[in-house]
């Protein structure tokens, strides 16, 4: 009998077993753990992303490790040796307890007509445990990022000819939505799957304008502040069909919808006065206190991919999400473009079954992708991104993973979107799978 079809025994039979205390303490353990980091390393990310101040942020893939290795793609492929969060129907291969997490950092290079920054951002990636119910049934919590919003601008407004007398007005914003996820992936029958993807979303954006007059011996600082609070639900269907075509080769044929849907809003403006170091406010008046609904745009994706399992997996990724379908609070679209992805990536195992040789074990993984995404400083096109990824999934032990990823590409062009960026990320995650969380302990 093959490796994978021990695994997969040995896991069936775990499976029938009443869940331990200790094995529950794990996973609360483990999920307490995750958002912790989630928190402290969101609010510690510095970046300056100018299209992030467009809609409700700048979009978060749920792309994990092994995701971001072949191009960002994952709909139609999966395993049994990590999590797929692209697609809820293959939650169902998942036949043993898993728990993922990453670590992602991004190098980026901005350039405008005007000026030229590096920035650096570091952010926690998905953090996902997926507990298998039954032999055709597995679950999954989770929590996500979901957009992201951090940019800072200036200009420096001269108020006489020999520049003495100046207003500098400031532009930034911070925050994004997360979501906490349920999802539940179903085996129908031998090759057909299906998925469902709870989240909660939940998130604060603030985008504020900064005056300080150095005129006139003025010491103060004026802020028009805008917060606004989003909430909701949102739902996911997957499906997916995996037809043996050969003695060795399955064919993997998947897709997944995200329909139109809206999250409730509360956005609160003020004034607020400052002290000339921006710390101490001196008075706030509110202007506006609207509660309303933000549309969210449809997305769906299609996948294919052909596998040899234990060995070879090559797989091709398409989406498009309408974004000329958004609407913010006040029903504007902030014109936003329709978004595509079409993506390409295979992985390979020298040889699984192998008894000795630890890079026989290793999973070797490259990728690429074309992005048209919805973002546009100037004009009507959305920056194009281009982007090529490598990396390598190193066993720790029994079905655990250390994952690296390498991503290097560019978004958009200076006549045509108004901003260029050149960036480079390394992601870094592990796959914690272990048989004996389900397992009794037993005294001979």
């Amino acid at each position: 009998m093959s490796k994978l079809k021990t695994l997969a025994h040995q896991t069936s039979l775990h499976n029938r077993k009443r869940l331990p205390v200790m094995a529950k303490l794990k996973i609360v353990s483990l999920l307490v753990l995750g958002l912790v980091l989630h928190s402290q390393w969101s609010s510690a990310q510095q970046s300056n992303s100018p299209y992030s101040y467009l809609g409700i942020g700048e979009a978060v893939t749920e792309a994990g490790s092994v995701n971001y290795m072949m191009g960002g793609l994952g709909v139609a492929n999966a395993s049994g040796l990590y999590i797929n969060n692209l697609n809820p129907a293959l939650l169902a291969r998942n036949r043993y307890t898993l728990f993922e997490m990453g670590v992602n950092t991004e190098v980026k290079g901005l350039q405008s007509s005007s000026k030229r920054s590096n920035t650096t951002r570091g952010t926690i990636g998905p953090i996902s445990l997926a507990l298998p119910v039954s032999s055709r049934w597995t679950m999954l919590l989770g929590l996500r990022p979901s957009t992201n919003v951090d940019y800072s601008t200036f200009a420096v407004n001269k108020l006489d000819l020999l520049g003495k007398d100046s207003t500098t007005i400031s532009y930034n914003g911070s925050g994004g939505l997360n979501k906490a996820v349920w999802s539940n992936g179903v085996r129908l029958n031998k090759n057909v799957y299906v998925g469902l993807e709870t989240s909660y979303t939940f998130g604060v954006i603030n985008n504020d304008i900064t005056t300080q007059n150095y005129s006139d011996g003025q010491n103060y600082q004026i802020k028009l502040a805008d917060r606004t609070n989003y909430s909701g639900f949102i739902f996911k269907l997957g499906g997916a069909w995996r037809p043996k075509i050969s003695k060795e080769y399955f064919l993997n044929i998947a897709a997944t919808a995200d329909f139109s849907q809206t999250l409730k809003a509360k956005s609160l403006r003020q004034f607020r006065t400052f002290d000339a170091s921006g710390i101490t406010a001196i008075n706030a008046d509110t202007l506006t206190q609207t509660t309303g609904h933000v549309t969210l745009p449809s997305t769906y994706r299609f996948g294919i991919s052909l596998e040899k399992p234990g060995q070879l997996n090559v797989s091709l990724d398409y989406s498009m999400t309408k974004w000329t379908a958004f609407r913010n609070i006040e029903g504007n679209s902030e014109k936003l473009v329709d978004a595509s992805t079409i993506a390409f990536g295979a992985e390979y195992i020298p040889d699984f079954e192998a008894i000795s040789g630890y890079f026989n074990h290793v999973v070797y993984r490259v990728g690429a992708s074309y992005t048209q995404s919805p973002y546009t400083v100037t004009g009507t096109a959305g920056a194009k991104d281009y982007n090529f990824s490598v990396g390598a999934s190193f066993p720790m032990r029994t079905i655990s993973y250390l994952n690296v990823a390498f991503v290097h590409g560019k978004r958009g062009t200076l006549a045509t979107n108004g901003i260029e960026e050149v960036y480079s990320k390394i992601v870094v995650g592990f796959s914690l799978g272990d048989f004996s969380w389900f397992r009794k302990p037993k005294i001979d």
